[in-house]
């Protein structure tokens, strides 16, 4: 009968993964969710024209998956944002620049 060889020790990761942006806190994630979600609602409204109920539903139904109520609740609460990417007349290039990984052409 063969001899069993224990077998060798696989080398372990000890390096956590890095990212451009450190979110520790839970609501950390939902504030820059909600950033995002306030950019894309500027491009779909002003850069490509779209009307605010089919906006919410791609919002909704496409790119965060959530409830529209809750892109409602969210558009409410980060107005301040949307009226200063109107103010700068922020365009794809600019969006791309802020929130690299999306769309935005």
């Amino acid at each position: 009968m063969p001899e069993a060889v224990p077998a060798k020790n696989r080398r372990q990761p000890r390096t956590a993964a890095r990212s451009g942006v450190d979110i520790c806190s839970r609501r950390d994630r939902l504030d820059r969710r909600n950033e995002i979600m306030t950019a894309r609602y500027y491009y779909w409204t002003e850069i490509k024209r779209r009307r605010f109920d089919d906006v919410l539903k791609i919002l909704a139904d496409r790119e965060f998956f959530i409830e529209e109520r809750t892109v409602s609740n969210v558009l409410v609460g980060t107005q301040e944002q949307f009226s200063r990417l109107v103010k700068e007349e922020a365009d794809s290039r600019r969006l791309r620049g802020l929130y690299p990984g999306w769309d935005w052409d």
